[in-house]
């Protein structure tokens, strides 16, 4: 009896998502979509509309002008709408407007101070992994170092931190163990929205020192940005009015 032919299989080591490029959307796209008219007088499809045969049948008596199949076997393709404007992608407004408003308009740096940064980034690192317990005991490192080496500067902080991470890369190698996805998925969420509400709201930028500019969203389509008012006083001091000054719309 012959024996048991093995099945091939593969372990999967990660999984990512992302968004289509410009250059990917256009080379994927059969044709550019430039009429609005869906359909003629006759009512069949307009060419260059959203119901161009070139994208697939519409029924069962249509034949697909790119790949010649019918409705049951064409799979369908891709069009696409060149825009005269940049426009801010709906799915990632919300955080859009989290980081300008955490961003200084002055020196363009985030108002948070650099360890926290830094911080974040190599939790991420080890989150991609797995690595829960790590994570928690990266954020116990910084603090010790941070006790012990008072008034450091980020580079060396970022440093220390990149040699940490990758030290408990390796041994995690050694070892091949990571937690579930639904832990590390809620970890990652919990990282992210603990950085924005704790370590976004400064009121000046450690940085420049600047005033925190305003920053409201509008129907999810325009951000608009009030700079604060500089007034100098007679003493030499600057104080900062809340007030306008100065508004920048961006659409």
């Amino acid at each position: 009896m012959a024996a048991a032919r093995e099945v091939p299989w593969r372990r999967l080591t990660c999984l990512s998502f992302g968004m289509y490029t410009g250059v990917e959307i256009r080379k994927l796209s059969v044709k550019p979509i430039t009429n609005p008219v869906f359909l003629d007088n006759a009512g069949t499809p307009s060419t260059n509309g959203l119901y161009d045969l070139s994208l697939g049948p519409l029924d069962n008596k249509e034949v697909c002008a790119t790949c010649v199949q019918d409705f049951n076997h064409c799979p369908g393709h891709l069009g696409h709408i060149e825009l005269p404007l940049t426009v801010y992608n709906p799915l990632f407004f919300d955080k859009l407007f989290l980081l300008i408003r955490g961003s200084c308009m002055s020196c363009c740096h985030l108002t948070c101070p650099r360890a926290t940064i830094h911080l974040l980034l190599n939790q991420l690192k080890l989150l991609k992994i797995g690595l829960l317990q790590a994570v928690h005991e990266l954020e116990a490192v910084l603090s010790r170092f941070l006790e012990d080496n008072a008034g450091t500067c980020g580079a060396d902080i970022e440093e220390m931190l990149s040699l940490k991470t990758e030290e408990m890369l390796q041994n995690n190698q050694l070892r091949d163990q990571g937690a579930h996805v639904k832990n590390v998925c809620d970890c990652r969420n919990k990282l992210i929205s603990q950085f924005w509400k704790s370590h976004m709201n400064s009121r000046r930028c450690p940085n420049c020192k600047a005033g925190r500019s305003l920053v409201r969203k509008e129907h999810n389509s325009k951000l608009t940005v009030t700079y604060p008012t500089v007034v100098l006083q007679k003493s030499g001091e600057q104080t900062i009015v809340e007030e306008a000054a100065s508004m920048y719309v961006l659409l």
